[in-house]
């Protein structure tokens, strides 16, 4: 074998092993770095839940105009994207409550009802912190697995009762009230505490719905819309350079955030059945 073959099959082989171990390190990512970020912005609201102690993070605004919820992926809080989206939300004037869905879902079993249960005091305590009138606009947002929790927090006759719509970016078909090793491998969630997004979609009318579409992201689905009842005002946000986290939440995804925010506001729910 000549030497210029020999050095083609070792960039071959060393490209093969990459490929392979890709998977591997991006769930050794996933177990280990990401909950190591702690925000230097944010303060710690507790939350009494019937599952047990939580908590929200919580970021200020001088005149707070409503409240949002930013739910994680499953590697939890990160500077990836959900620290840029919050900042850049109480930037805009929204007292931003921040919810952990790997810690939520390491500390404890739980369901959908008590997924809604938590959500709700995560609305309450940011209310409250934010001194904000009961009837204040809230959303809840969340990228990948938060997208997924958003969806199923909010598919529920006990939701939030001011919630005016969801906000998803990049999230799945099916999700799960939990986070297995699976999930953290990317495969698709399955079992009796899994739930498809399209059954609960008829569950969210009178809501307005938003989702966000990476062109290169492999991972989200956005089928599921089309299961939302027919009156349930609803808006796909494709951005055709997006990876899955939207381009670390880069500025053409928070000027698209900004314009569906806008969007819901603006948008009546049609009447009728």
């Amino acid at each position: 074998m000549t030497t210029s073959k020999r050095v083609i099959l070792r960039r071959v082989l060393l490209g093969i092993q990459i490929v392979l171990l890709a998977p591997i390190g991006w769930f050794l990512y996933h177990m280990f770095m990401p909950r190591n970020y702690s925000s230097k912005t944010a303060e710690v609201l507790p939350l009494k839940l019937s599952s047990g102690a939580f908590e929200t993070l919580y970021y200020a605004t001088a005149h707070p105009k409503g409240i949002l919820i930013v739910a994680t992926g499953d590697g939890g809080w990160s500077g990836q994207w959900e620290e840029p989206v919050a900042i850049h939300a109480a930037a805009a004037g929204f007292a931003v409550g921040g919810w952990d869905c790997r810690k939520f879902a390491d500390s404890r079993t739980f369901d959908q009802a008590k997924l809604v249960e938590a959500f709700n005091a995560a609305v309450e305590a940011v209310r409250k912190r934010a001194g904000l009138a009961e009837n204040s606009p809230v959303w809840f947002t969340g990228w990948s697995t938060g997208a997924e929790w958003a969806v199923a927090a909010a598919a529920s006759k006990d939701r939030e009762i001011n919630l005016v719509g969801i906000l998803s970016a990049a999230g799945g078909d099916r999700s799960r009230y939990g986070i297995s090793s699976s999930d953290l491998l990317g495969e698709e969630p399955q079992g009796p505490d899994t739930y498809a997004l399209a059954d609960l979609a008829p569950a969210l009318h009178g809501l307005r719905i938003v989702l966000f579409s990476g062109g290169l992201d492999p991972l989200d689905d956005t089928l599921w819309l089309k299961s939302l009842h027919p009156q349930t005002p609803h808006k796909l946000v494709e951005i055709p350079d997006a990876t899955h986290d939207m381009n670390g939440a880069g500025s053409r995804f928070l000027s698209e955030f900004d314009m569906a925010v806008q969007w819901t506001l603006d948008t009546p729910i049609p009447s009728g059945k």
